[in-house]
């Protein structure tokens, strides 16, 4: 995590405008997933922006308790500058692998603190979703899914491991230890067979306690129709389009997703795993070219390059 100083009193007006910008080496690939989240009470809109080297790239305008979408960007280590009404209010670094990452945007200590959390993908056969504690005023608080205690405390700015659930409709809910009275009460979530999930708890500084789910589609996760096998395990379905070679192009057409194709290029007879890698391999070559910043969404007509090698 990355600090820098950070006043409260500059950043009362609920009207303000800040800026992200993130600067990476130029030599860096883009083999990134980034998605900013907004954590800090009373601050108002946010603009985020990406500098990658090449301009300023705008990820859109967040209020508080919103996430831009799923943007690719380069790897590596960045410097962070947060500014509103023309000055500088914080700035720091961090640094980011390829995959994706939840960044959420926090006051800790009178400082801004990047939490710079990895996501990961859904599986097949079940739901998942961690809890990542955004709001400081609660504490270490013990955490509840449907009124059944999952984590006995978890402190500001730290996250649960990913929990399995099962589909459907959940209650989450927060409280302290000893006490009965809930910090977070009628939160709700449905979770999606497959899906998995980040609920940020934020609030407080006169913001009411919430819960926001956010869908952690960006490991990537590729959905596709799924049968369960004989071990009681799930296989996905779709088949590929055939003919597809490492190192080849291969145009999108109607009807596809990234999951099919990468088992049009392993094989249909490889396993999960071998597709999954296939599809994180082209998405890291492609992400850029694809531009939706969103593994599930590709348009017919693009033309992917097809990676030599998993990355």
């Amino acid at each position: 995590m990355s600090t820098g100083r950070f006043h409260t009193r500059s950043l009362a007006p609920l009207a303000l405008g800040l800026c992200v910008w993130l600067i990476w080496p130029a030599q860096s690939l883009a083999k990134a997933l980034v998605r900013f989240i907004h954590a800090v009470p009373g601050v108002g809109t946010a603009t985020v922006a990406v500098d990658t080297g090449s301009g300023d790239q705008t990820l859109g305008s967040i209020g508080f308790a919103q996430a831009t979408a799923w943007r690719s960007v380069r790897s590596g280590r960045f410097h962070w500058i947060l500014t509103g009404a023309g000055k500088t209010l914080a700035q720091g670094s961090a640094t980011i692998g390829n995959g994706a990452y939840d960044i959420v945007v926090l006051e800790k200590d009178m400082k801004v603190v990047l939490g710079v959390y990895r996501a990961q993908g859904g599986k097949a056969g079940t739901s998942r979703v961690r809890v990542i504690h955004a709001a400081p005023e609660l504490g270490s608080p013990e955490l509840q899914i449907d009124g059944k205690t999952v984590v006995n405390s978890l402190g500001y700015t730290a996250v649960t491991p990913y929990l399995s659930i099962a589909p459907g409709l959940h209650s989450l809910g927060a409280m302290r230890r000893g006490d009965s009275t809930p910090l977070v009460s009628g939160a709700h979530m449905r979770a999606m067979t497959g899906d998995a999930y980040s609920a940020v708890v934020l609030g407080t500084r006169g913001q009411r306690v919430r819960v926001v789910t956010l869908v952690d589609r960006g490991a990537p996760l590729v959905r596709g129709s799924h049968r369960a096998t004989t071990s009681g395990t799930a296989e996905a379905t779709m088949e590929g389009p055939t003919g597809l070679h490492p190192g080849g192009t291969y145009q999108i057409r109607s009807g596809d997703c990234l999951w099919a194709i990468a088992r049009g290029v392993v094989g249909q007879g490889a396993g999960n795993e071998a597709v999954y890698r296939e599809v994180s391999a082209i998405w890291h070559e492609n992400a850029q070219r694809i531009g939706t910043g969103d593994p599930n969404l590709i348009y017919p007509g693009t033309t992917l390059h097809l990676p030599s090698t998993n990355v």
